[in-house]
Formats: C-alpha cells, sequence, structure tokens
C-alpha cells in the first residue's frame, strides 16, 4: 500500500441493534485488491483493532467495502 487515509470521528451518536452501545461504522475504498478473500481478512483484523483499543465489540460493527477505479480519486491535481 503506498496511499492510506484513515478518518475517525469520535462520539457520533449510532445506535446500533436498539442500543446506544459502542458501535462503530466504516467504510474502506481500495483501488483495485479488493475481493471477497482479503475482505474478510481487512474485516477480521478491523474489528480485533477496534475491539482492543475502542472497546467496540465486533458484533456491534459493520464495514462496507469499496472497489473503485484510480480515475474515481483525484490526488495532486490529477487522479490516480
Amino acid at each position: 500500500m503506498q496511499y492510506v487515509m484513515i478518518v475517525l470521528k469520535g462520539s457520533v451518536p449510532i445506535a446500533f441493534g436498539g442500543t446506544e452501545q459502542p458501535a462503530a461504522y466504516g467504510e474502506l475504498v481500495s483501488i483495485g485488491g479488493l475481493n471477497p478473500d482479503v475482505n474478510k481478512k481487512l474485516s477480521a483484523a478491523i474489528a480485533n483493532i477496534l475491539e482492543t483499543k475502542l472497546s467496540v465489540p465486533k458484533s456491534r460493527l459493520y464495514l462496507k467495502f469499496y472497489d473503485t477505479k484510480g480515475s474515481n480519486f483525484g490526488w495532486n491535481g490529477s487522479t490516480f
């Protein structure tokens, strides 16, 4: 991976399963490289990090994966 950007927003109200206990929603966008096997590994790794570091149970996390083309992302006055 050459380019990585992470955005975290804390203290955002979120109801998950009818409660407001710790929960999280995330979106992961990749310019190529995603597939069902990779997504499964990333989901496990991210869930472990959020559970360990932020006390968000794995069962209270949704992740959405997007695989896109470089032409859909602008950077440095151009696109990838």
